[in-house]
């Protein structure tokens, strides 16, 4: 398979990077996809029983086996996170390690690595409280717990590496998803 359809998606045994993953492959069947999934509290192999995907169990914010699971990619999707609030309010030092120590080392390694597109998964929590109202992406980011904090500093960091060397990256920041 050539590089020109490799895609790593980082948190892919997530609940949402696993339904991504199985969308990805069932609309480009030919294409090769990488996982790299922690498998943490929210990650779970068997979300990707049955798929022809790469699996690679690791961190992040280790840049060797990050590296390593880039190389020769085209695209990544960025899934990789600890999340939920109250977690957060326990102990906010491993959504540090991965939502900001974490997503800047994926990202310059996806830099040195030359992809030609890169989606970092963000919250719309980076905004603060809606108070009902819908939020713009120009609103200021006004996190009111770690968890969220963690997330504007990984977005931060992904739109100041896109300012600072065109790194080709956007930020999505969706709602709350629900599902089974």
């Amino acid at each position: 398979m050539s590089s020109d359809s490799v895609l790593v998606v980082t948190g892919g045994a997530g609940f949402i990077g696993a339904n991504f993953v199985r969308l990805v492959l069932a609309e480009r069947p030919d294409w090769t996809v990488r996982v790299l999934d922690r498998l943490t509290y929210a990650g779970d192999r068997t979300r990707l029983a049955d798929t022809p995907v790469d699996f690679t169990e690791g961190d992040i914010a280790d840049t060797a086996t990050v590296s390593n699971v880039l190389d020769g990619a085209r695209w990544l999707v960025n899934f990789a996170a600890e999340s939920h609030v109250d977690r957060s309010l326990v102990d906010a030092e491993p959504f540090m390690h991965t939502n900001v120590l974490g997503t800047h080392r994926l990202l310059e390694a996806a830099r040195v690595a030359g992809l030609e597109r890169i989606v970092h998964v963000s919250t719309d929590e980076v905004y603060g409280e809606s108070r009902g109202g819908a939020f713009s992406e120009t609103d200021p980011l006004a996190p009111r717990n770690p968890y969220s904090a963690s997330k504007a500093g990984g977005d931060l960091m992904a739109l100041a590496l896109h300012a600072s060397f065109d790194l080709p990256v956007c930020v999505t920041r969706a709602v709350n998803t629900i599902g089974p």
